[in-house]
C-alpha cells in the first residue's frame, strides 16, 4: 500500500522505546471502559450498535467471515442454493452447537426449529423487532404473515390472519433448515450472518415470556456463542468468558472481557491505557499529536483501520419532532425546499469538520457517496464508480463550492420568504456528547457554515444529548440537523436505502416526507425498479447507483464518510478478527488475541499490506 507523505513524517516521530509487536506475548483478559449502556439483550427485535455487539459475542450465526472475509461453517456446516429457481435455501445444521445458561449449563442443541422459532417471533408485529422488514422483504409468505398479526389502527380492517406454514422457512428435520425466498435474492448468504437471522430456543422463549432478552440480567437470554455474559450489572460492568462448550472453542483465545461503565471513559481511558490498567482507549486528534511527539508514548497508538462500513451523512429531519422553540413548524417549510438544502450542501466544508478525527489527513475519512467505497464490486469495478454514482465519486471532496452556497441561498430567501418561512432558520443539531470529537466538530461546522451562509440565514443551535441511549435523539426526530450513521446488514447496495423508508428500524424522520410528492415518489419508483432486478447484477448495481445519485444531487443529505479515524490505543491486533464489510463480523472477539506489546504505526501498515497482499492471494486462486 502506498504511504503518504503525511505518515511517513509521523512514523519519522516514532522511536523504539517499546519492544517490537510480540505475537507470542498475549494476555487471556481483555479490559476496556464503556460508556454507551445497552438498551435490550433482545437480539430478536433490537437494531443498535451497542446491543447487538453483545448479541454477535453470544449468539451463533449460519454462517460466518474468517479474517479475510471468506464464508465459513458456523451453524451450519453446509448449505445449497436451488440452481433452477434460485429461491430455495437449504441448511444442514451441525450436531455438536448447544444452548447454555449464564452459568454455562448445557440447555439443549441448537436444532432448525430455533430458526424458526425466532422468525415466527420477529414476524409478529407485537413483538416490535426492527429488523421485521429485513425478513418480509426476502421471504416468501413472510409479510402477509406479518400484516396478519399488526393492530389495526382505529377505523381501519385488519388484514387476514395467516398461517405459519405459508411462511417459507421450514424445518425439514431437526438439523435441515429451508428458506423459501419471494424472488431470488444474490446477496442472500450474507444476510444470514445478522441478527435477523439468528436463532433461539423456543421452550425457552416460552418460559421467559415478557422478560426474554430484557437487559436487567444476563438470565434473560440462552448462549450458544463464542462468549457467555456471565456477569452484567447495568451501568456497572459486563464481562463475558469463554464458551468451552462452543462448537470451536478452539479457535477463541481471549478467555474473558471485562468491560467497565464509566460515563467520563472517552476522558480517563488513555491514562488508564497507560497505567496498563485499561487494554484499549479512545485517542483524539489532540492527544495523539501529543502521544506521537513523545517517545515514551509514540509506539503505544496506531491508525485506526476503516474494517466496518458505517457510513456517515449528515441528515435533514424531514419529520421534525423537537420541542417548540427551535420551531418545527418554520424547519418544515425550509427542509423541503431544495434549493435551501443546495445551500447547505455546498457550504459545508467536510475536510474542515473532519479535522477533529485527523487533523493531519482528514481527507482519508471522506467521500461523497453513501455507500462507501469498496463495499461491493463487480467484474472489478466498484459499485461507487458505476453509472450515475461515477461522477459524483469524481469529484473528491469539491462539493464544497462557496459560490454555489451562495447562490442557492439568493434563490431560497426568495422563495421561502414567499412560501411564509422566517429568518434566521434555526438549525437545532445535537450530538453525544461520549463520541470523540463530535463536540469540536459541530462548532467547525456551526462556525463554517454561518461565517459562509450569515447569521441572518441561519443560526445553529448545538446542544449535547443524552450520555446514554442517544440514538433515542434520532429515533425520536429531535433534530433539525445532524450527522447519522447507517451500516449494512448484508453484502448489497440495497442495505443502504433502508434508512430512508419511511418506519424502517423506527426512524421515519431519516425518510423522506409524503408531503414532498416530487421526492418521494420518484426516489422509491427508482428504489423498486433496482429492487425488482435480481439476474443481472450489472443492470441492478446500475439502477441502485441512479437512485443513490438521485438521493445526493437533490440534496436530501450530504454524505460525510467514516466516522471515525485517527488514532487508537489497543492491545488488539485489528488484522486478525474476523472481516466483512456487513452483518456482525467487526463486533466479535472471536480469533483475536490481547498483546502485551501493542501495536505501533509502523507495525500497523506492515500487518495491513501483509494483509492485502494475502487476502489478494485467496481471490486469485
Amino acid at each position: 500500500m502506498k504511504k503518504t507523505m503525511v505518515w511517513l513524517v509521523l512514523v519519522a516521530l516514532l522511536l523504539t522505546s517499546c519492544a517490537a509487536f510480540a505475537e507470542d506475548a498475549t494476555s487471556e483478559v481483555y479490559r476496556t471502559l464503556y460508556s454507551g449502556e445497552i438498551t435490550s439483550l433482545n437480539y430478536l427485535t433490537t437494531s443498535t450498535t451497542n446491543d447487538y455487539a453483545v448479541s454477535a459475542n453470544v449468539i451463533d450465526t449460519l454462517v460466518e467471515y474468517d479474517r479475510y472475509g471468506n464464508v465459513q461453517p458456523s451453524l451450519a456446516l453446509t448449505w445449497e442454493n436451488d440452481a433452477e429457481t434460485g429461491l430455495v435455501w437449504t441448511f444442514k445444521l451441525r450436531e455438536d452447537a448447544t444452548w447454555v445458561n449464564a452459568d454455562g449449563e448445557f440447555y439443549a442443541n441448537v436444532t432448525a426449529h430455533d430458526f424458526v422459532a425466532a422468525a415466527k417471533y420477529i414476524l409478529n408485529a407485537q413483538n416490535a423487532s426492527s429488523t421485521a422488514n429485513i425478513l418480509y422483504d426476502v421471504i416468501e409468505g413472510a409479510e402477509a404473515y406479518y400484516n396478519g398479526t399488526v393492530t389495526p389502527a382505529e377505523g381501519e380492517e385488519a388484514a387476514p390472519v395467516m398461517d405459519w406454514e405459508t411462511v417459507g422457512v421450514k424445518a425439514l428435520d431437526d438439523y435441515t433448515l429451508q428458506y423459501t425466498l419471494k424472488t431470488p435474492v444474490p446477496y442472500f448468504l450474507s444476510m444470514t450472518t445478522y441478527v435477523s437471522f439468528m436463532p433461539v430456543n423456543e421452550q425457552f422463549l416460552n418460559e421467559k415470556g415478557a422478560d426474554f432478552g430484557v437487559a436487567t440480567s444476563n438470565e434473560n437470554i440462552l448462549y450458544c456463542g463464542a462468549y457467555i455474559l456471565s456477569e452484567f450489572a447495568p451501568q456497572e460492568k459486563r464481562v463475558y468468558t469463554k464458551n468451552a462448550s462452543n462448537w470451536d472453542a478452539e479457535n477463541v483465545f481471549i478467555e474473558r472481557i471485562e468491560e467497565t461503565y464509566n460515563k467520563e471513559s472517552s476522558t480517563i481511558s488513555p491514562e488508564l491505557y497507560k497505567r496498563g490498567e485499561i487494554d484499549s482507549a479512545s485517542i483524539d486528534s489532540t492527544l495523539a499529536a501529543e502521544w506521537l511527539a513523545n517517545p515514551e508514548t509514540a509506539d503505544l497508538i496506531h491508525p485506526i483501520r476503516q474494517s466496518g462500513f458505517y457510513s456517515y451523512s449528515y441528515q435533514f429531519n424531514f419529520n421534525p419532532q423537537f420541542d417548540a422553540q427551535y420551531q418545527p413548524e418554520n424547519w418544515m417549510i425550509v427542509v423541503n425546499n431544495e434549493n435551501f438544502r443546495k445551500s447547505i450542501f455546498h457550504a459545508l466544508d467536510k475536510v474542515s469538520a473532519a479535522m477533529p478525527y485527523d487533523p493531519d489527513y482528514p481527507e482519508s475519512l471522506l467521500y461523497d457517496t453513501i455507500t462507501p467505497p469498496t463495499f461491493v464490486t463487480l467484474n472489478g469495478v466498484d459499485y461507487t464508480d458505476m453509472g450515475a454514482l461515477a461522477d459524483i465519486s469524481a469529484n473528491g471532496v469539491a462539493n464544497y463550492d462557496e459560490a454555489q452556497a451562495l447562490a442557492y441561498k439568493a434563490t431560497a430567501v426568495e422563495e421561502l420568504t414567499a412560501a411564509g418561512a422566517t429568518f434566521p432558520v434555526l438549525i437545532y443539531m445535537p450530538y453525544n456528547p461520549n463520541t470523540t470529537g463530535w463536540a469540536e466538530e459541530c462548532q467547525v461546522v456551526e462556525q463554517q457554515l454561518e461565517g459562509l451562509l450569515g447569521t441572518d440565514y441561519i443560526d445553529i443551535i448545538i446542544e449535547a444529548g443524552p450520555t446514554t441511549g442517544f440514538l433515542s435523539t434520532r429515533r425520536e426526530g429531535k433534530f433539525a440537523l445532524m450527522k447519522c450513521n447507517w451500516g449494512p446488514d448484508y453484502a448489497d447496495p440495497n442495505t443502504y436505502t433502508d434508512p430512508f423508508y419511511e418506519g424502517t428500524y423506527n426512524q421515519p424522520q431519516m425518510a423522506l416526507n409524503h408531503n414532498n410528492a416530487d421526492g418521494y415518489s420518484e426516489y422509491y419508483a427508482l428504489v423498486e425498479a433496482a429492487r425488482a432486478i435480481t439476474s443481472d447484477m450489472e443492470a441492478r448495481y446500475l439502477a441502485y447507483a441512479e437512485a443513490e445519485a438521485y438521493l445526493i444531487n437533490h440534496a436530501f443529505l450530504i454524505p460525510f464518510g467514516y466516522g471515525t479515524g485517527g488514532y487508537t490505543a489497543n492491545r488488539l491486533n485489528p488484522f486478525e478478527g474476523q472481516y466483512a464489510p456487513f452483518g456482525l463480523s467487526g463486533e466479535r472477539y472471536k480469533g483475536q488475541k490481547v498483546y502485551e506489546v501493542p501495536m505501533n504505526t509502523d507495525e500497523f501498515y506492515d500487518a495491513y499490506d501483509a494483509w492485502l497482499e494475502e487476502r489478494a492471494a485467496q481471490a486469485a486462486n
